[in-house]
């Protein structure tokens, strides 16, 4: 009997004990998951900081991309008076008493364009175009004045370059008056296409292409040199030194009273005329039509 109540005395015990370690077991498993809620709640908290951190990027990101797409957008501008000639576009200094925008150093983009009105007068110090220039009006190229195109320049107005430097490599279309003293230079991609007239006692230096058209003129007074293809339907006049090493079409009139030399075809199925001064060096080809030398007294 006593060691019946003995052994259900240490079961009794056994079984506490049990309880207690269970006890203690689920106690360690509810800290346990505790301690993985803590985890998780870390790492939320850790992807909501990583999604704060990269929202600002992303608005940073999206205001440099509207403001790149707002300087590509096209800037037009057109001078015909005091705020437009000194608005930050242009940049220029305007005087009342004359109409004058006076431009120290312009730069139009390529998908940029400047009108100059017909009022005026358009002082150039350097300007560097790979956009549009449309002339309306009077542009003055003093000395050490430059303007370099690759853009499209149309001229329906007056150009005057007092021994300025003109260098074009794209489409220069003339219909108003272009007069220079100082140097054009038309490079391999450049065509200067004339309805007007084209007056120089300066230098063209052309490796492009020129084209004077039935109703324009050009007048040279002092070194013209042809090196690719020279198409004229209207009048060339010189009377300084032509040097030709490219192929000349000319259905028009040319009229030499200086030095022409040939070195190249010209298809003269107009007429060319050798003028009283004029001397005409040919190591080329002169054909359809000949020579007439012509001295008027």
């Amino acid at each position: 009997m006593l060691f019946e109540m003995l052994s259900l005395t240490t079961k009794g015990r056994t079984l506490t004990n049990l309880s207690i370690t269970l006890t203690n077991l689920s106690m360690k498993l509810t800290q346990m998951s505790a301690r993985l809620n803590t985890i998780s709640t870390i790492k939320l908290t850790m992807t909501n900081i990583k999604q704060i951190l990269i929202l600002p990027v992303l608005v940073m990101l999206i205001s440099i991309v509207g403001l790149s797409a707002q300087n590509a957008m096209a800037v037009s501008s057109t001078v015909s008076d005091q705020i437009t000639c000194e608005s930050p576009s242009v940049g220029g200094v305007w005087t009342s008493m004359t109409s004058t925008c006076t431009v120290g150093t312009l730069v139009i983009g390529p998908t940029d364009e400047l009108v100059i009105a017909s009022n005026v007068n358009f002082d150039i110090g350097t300007v560097t175009s790979s956009g549009v220039i449309v002339n309306n009006g009077t542009i003055h190229i003093a000395s050490g004045g430059v303007i370099t195109t690759s853009g499209a320049f149309t001229n329906n107005g007056v150009i005057d370059s007092i021994g300025g430097t003109i260098t074009n490599s794209g489409p220069f279309k003339n219909f108003g008056e272009f007069t220079s003293s100082g140097t054009i230079t038309n490079g391999p991609t450049g065509v200067i296409q004339s309805s007007g007239i084209i007056t120089s006692s300066g230098v063209i230096t052309s490796s492009g292409a020129i084209l004077v058209n039935e109703t324009g003129m050009l007048i040279s007074s002092g070194v013209l040199t042809n090196s690719l293809n020279m198409v004229n339907e209207g009048r060339i006049m010189t009377s300084g030194t032509f040097t030709n090493s490219g192929p000349i079409m000319n259905p028009g009139h040319i009229e030499n009273q200086g030095l022409l030399a040939n070195s190249n075809t010209i298809t003269n199925s107009g007429n060319l005329f050798n003028l009283c001064g004029g001397s005409i060096i040919n190591s080329g080809t002169i054909a359809v039509n000949t020579v007439i030398d012509q001295c008027v007294a």
